[in-house]
């Protein structure tokens, strides 16, 4: 390119200093293989250029393929604790030793392991400190282990992979933290 740059600044002068606005022909003592070679530089790099901007588009293409079916996933996953709840509860009710007792149970095992496997993680919430990002606190109460510690677990949280795929719904206490009592000063 840098070859051609003396022409590019002959027909500039060219068309500043009085020409009719139209670029003129470049003058013949210019090398035509120099011509030649800045264009074939131009199109080179041209062509990177397209070349770079398709790979960005391939790889962000790829990337909201990946988040579009991790998040069609995850709607699916969310319709799905409710059932698992239900079951949940049904089983901690049955009565023991009937056979079709536990084969409800088995049904039961197998539902947590395919949801293990889909990245699904039960969030551990009973006496954990609270915390907002994966609790969602419903009711206080002022005993406790400690202040701002989960006392009770109402509706169970569940994780996919990195994000919060349904809050924990708590119960949280607010009682003194397990030191001693302040003491009074007059």
């Amino acid at each position: 390119m840098d070859e051609n740059t003396g022409g590019n600044a002959e027909n500039l002068n060219a068309n500043v200093n009085g020409g009719d606005g139209a670029a003129t022909p470049a003058t013949e003592s210019d090398d035509p293989s120099a011509r030649a070679e800045a264009r074939a530089a131009e199109y080179l790099d041209l062509l990177q250029r397209e070349r770079a901007s398709f790979i960005n588009f391939r790889r962000r293409a790829e990337q909201e393929r990946a988040e579009s079916q991790q998040y069609a996933s995850a709607q699916l996953l969310k319709k799905l604790l409710p059932v698992v709840d239900d079951l949940d509860r049904a089983l901690a009710s049955a009565p023991g030793g009937q056979p079709w007792v536990e084969g409800v149970r088995m049904i039961d095992r197998k539902l947590h392991t395919l949801l293990e496997q889909e990245g699904v993680t039960p969030i551990e919430s009973v006496g954990q400190p609270f915390d907002p990002a994966v609790h969602e606190a419903i009711a206080y109460e002022n005993e406790g282990e400690g202040e701002d510690v989960v006392a009770e677990e109402f509706a169970r949280g569940y994780r996919h992979k990195d994000k919060v795929l349904r809050h924990a719904m708590v119960k949280v206490g607010k009682g003194p933290t397990g030191g001693p009592a302040p003491q009074q000063t007059s």
